[in-house]
C-alpha cells in the first residue's frame, strides 16, 4: 500500500499544526485523510471506493505536505480550503506581484498578516488564495509547481 488512511491521533495532530500555523480552526473529520510515504497529505470524501487504495500512490485531492518541525506546506487548493479560516501567516499581494508569484519567481507582499519570517504563508490577493510561499527578508518564495505555473511570454531559445 503506498498511502495509508491516517489514524485519528494523525488527524488530530494535522488540524493542531493547521492551527499553529495558520490560526484556522479546522474539522478535518468530515474527509477521510490520507498520508503517503512522502509525507503528503490527501483528503477524499466518506463515501469513496477505499479497495482503490491498494493500488494508488496518491487518493483524493492533494491538500499539502507535512514538513520538519511541524509546518505544513499547503497545496494551492489547501491554501483555498484554510485560506478562509487563517487569521495568521497571510501575505497580501497587489495584482502585478501575484503575477510574479504565479510564474514561480520572488514577490513582495503588499501587507502581511501576522507573520514569521522564513515561515510558510498563505499568499492572498482581494478574495482569493493562490498558494503557498516562504516569507523571506526581501520577497517571498513561490512553491508553485511548474506544471501549474502561469508564462506571460514565451522566449525564443
Amino acid at each position: 500500500m503506498q498511502v495509508k488512511k491516517a489514524s485519528l491521533e494523525e488527524r488530530e495532530e494535522i488540524e493542531k499544526i493547521i492551527e499553529k500555523n495558520y490560526g484556522a480552526k479546522v474539522d478535518l473529520s468530515k474527509y477521510n485523510v490520507y498520508i503517503n510515504k512522502r509525507k503528503e497529505i490527501f483528503l477524499a470524501q466518506k463515501n469513496l471506493d477505499e479497495s482503490l487504495i491498494e493500488r494508488a500512490s496518491y487518493f483524493g485531492l492533494y491538500f499539502g505536505k507535512l514538513k520538519r518541525n511541524n509546518k505544513i506546506q499547503l497545496s494551492v487548493e489547501g491554501s483555498q480550503i484554510i485560506g478562509k479560516l487563517a487569521s495568521k501567516n497571510i501575505a497580501i499581494l497587489d495584482d502585478e506581484n501575484i503575477f510574479r508569484f504565479m510564474e514561480g519567481l520572488p514577490a513582495k507582499w503588499k501587507e502581511l498578516i501576522n507573520c514569521e519570517k522564513n515561515n510558510f504563508v498563505l499568499i492572498k490577493n482581494e478574495n482569493d488564495f493562490f498558494g503557498c510561499g516562504i516569507l523571506r527578508e526581501e520577497a517571498i518564495e513561490s512553491f508553485v509547481p511548474k506544471g501549474r505555473r502561469i508564462m506571460t511570454s514565451i522566449k525564443k531559445v
